[in-house]
């Protein structure tokens, strides 16, 4: 199977099952945002951003080394820098969850409003959620993207019934949200497997130096990392600030709906590195031609995923969720153009990786968090949700421009932007005309704008990928005959 079509099935396999979990949310939307409060929604969402900045503290990037590395052509690759980089992981995982409990315990211990066993809940999500990025990675390295598809639908089918039952049977707070997350991280562990524990005991044979070489792969990752975080998640901590967690809980629904495109992103990028890898490893002037095309289409694709989150996630609010949260449907343009940026970011950070020029990344990652703060502190207080909506827009915009310039001077690939300059302004244009509802009713809004989004969409696929288009025709062609 070429490189390309390696990249597409195991990306629409991954997006598939992606978008069955999304799906899920959104069924349950109607049940959870009438039984949970605002509040309940605030305390789990801060506790997730807390979960989400340790594990990649905890990280430290190896997941990146442990993604380059083992199918490098030279020495350390292969269960040698797998080993390795468990360990590294597990260690990491279990120190800073011990420290995340304790820092929150000690921070919440006089507070009446949440719960003070949260601190074990958060110390269980980090050493799962470090298990489970690695575990992810290693079925990546496999190939194993079907199996990938299984458990992650298997994850948010039983984390999205659990939601439900706690709700309805046991409690109506932040842990009908919290347990589920964790069972989210810990089934794919269990269905996907890990490295023998009798491996990962072993020493791995490495020198000191071979180590560090390694860990530098991905170091960059300790900036870059919390750097992201601070991006996607230091507007609800403002929002906290400023206007409660009633606030931060009302913003969180618009969030939960705009960021549909992350089930694109993580599909793609799960597929992207180990794929560019062995692709750069085997040719890398021809990898500058196959790789800079299928970037240029896949940069297509997640724009017309920004396209449809703006056109159709505010209808979506109005028609699902419960009146308290129906108004951060105003937020979703501005937070799904975030998440567009940030795909586009990965894409180009992927080419720094490949010429282990990480470094350049976090460079830019930290001015963007620089940028991301000054945009917090001087909007969020003034526009509240929309604010910070637009805050995520513009500093994920600024570091995606910032590391696509750096990545194409130091491995330049063949971008088609005589092909995908205007698309993206076709695209742009199109959102700003569907964002608006087009009707009181929200699912005729939807229907209204349907034909107008699947014209955009046909032109930009025949426009990007008319070689895709033909073969697509050529064989619906045969079909018919047939």
């Amino acid at each position: 199977m070429t490189f390309t079509r390696r990249l597409v099935s195991g990306a629409f396999q991954l997006t598939l099952s992606n978008g069955v979990v999304r799906l899920f949310s959104i069924v349950t939307m109607p049940i959870l945002t009438a039984l949970l409060s605002p509040q309940a929604y605030g305390v789990a969402t801060l506790m997730g951003t807390v979960t989400s900045l340790v594990s990649v503290f905890a990280l430290a990037g190896i997941d990146v080394t442990y993604a380059r590395a083992y199918h490098s052509a030279q020495e350390p690759s292969g269960t040698v820098v797998e080993h390795y980089c468990w360990r590294f992981a597990n260690m990491a995982a279990l120190l800073a969850a011990i420290f995340a409990a304790l820092a929150w315990w000690f921070i919440n211990r006089n507070s009446l409003e949440l719960d003070h066993h949260l601190a074990i809940l958060l110390a269980l999500g980090i050493v799962f959620s470090v298990a489970y990025t690695m575990a992810q990675t290693r079925a990546r390295l496999a190939g194993r993207y079907r199996a990938m598809a299984l458990t992650i639908i298997a994850g948010g089918m039983i984390g999205s019934a659990a939601s439900i039952g706690i709700a309805i049977w046991w409690r109506q707070d932040a842990l009908a949200l919290l347990l589920p997350m964790l069972l989210g991280y810990l089934i794919p562990v269990l269905l996907l497997g890990t490295p023998s524990i009798t491996g990962m005991a072993k020493p791995s044979g490495l020198t000191r130096k071979e180590g560090a070489a390694l860990v530098k792969i991905g170091l960059a990752g300790i900036i870059t990392a919390p750097m992201y975080w601070l991006l996607s998640s230091s507007d609800r901590w403002f929002l906290q600030y400023y206007y409660g967690a009633e606030a931060v809980g009302v913003y969180s629904i618009g969030y939960s709906v705009a960021i549909v495109g992350t089930m694109v992103n993580t599909a793609v990028m799960s597929v992207w590195l180990p794929e560019a890898s062995r692709e750069y490893e085997q040719d890398q002037e021809r990898a500058k031609a196959t790789l800079g095309r299928l970037m240029s289409r896949l940069i297509a694709a997640m724009a017309l995923i920004w396209l449809m989150a703006a056109a159709a996630g505010g209808d979506i609010v109005r028609w699902l969720a419960n009146e308290r949260f129906q108004a951060s449907a105003e937020f979703v343009p501005f937070i799904a153009g975030g998440v567009f940026f940030y795909g586009t970011s990965q894409l180009a950070l992927y080419g720094l990786v490949l010429v282990k020029q990480f470094k350049w990344a976090a460079v830019w990652w930290f001015v963007g968090g620089l940028v991301c703060t000054v945009l917090n502190f001087a909007l969020v207080s003034r526009y509240g949700g929309v604010g910070a909506a637009i805050t995520q827009s513009i500093s994920f915009a600024f570091i995606s421009l910032g590391i696509l310039a750096t990545s194409q001077t130091k491995y330049r690939m063949q971008l088609g932007w005589g092909r995908l300059a205007p698309v993206m302004a076709i695209i742009l244009v199109a959102g700003l005309f569907l964002a608006p509802p087009w009707h009181g009713t929200a699912p005729f809004s939807l229907l209204l704008k349907l034909p107008i989004g699947i014209a955009v969409a046909s032109i930009t696929a025949w426009v990007v990928a008319p070689d895709w288009c033909a073969r697509g025709v050529k064989y619906l062609r045969g079909i018919g005959m047939a």
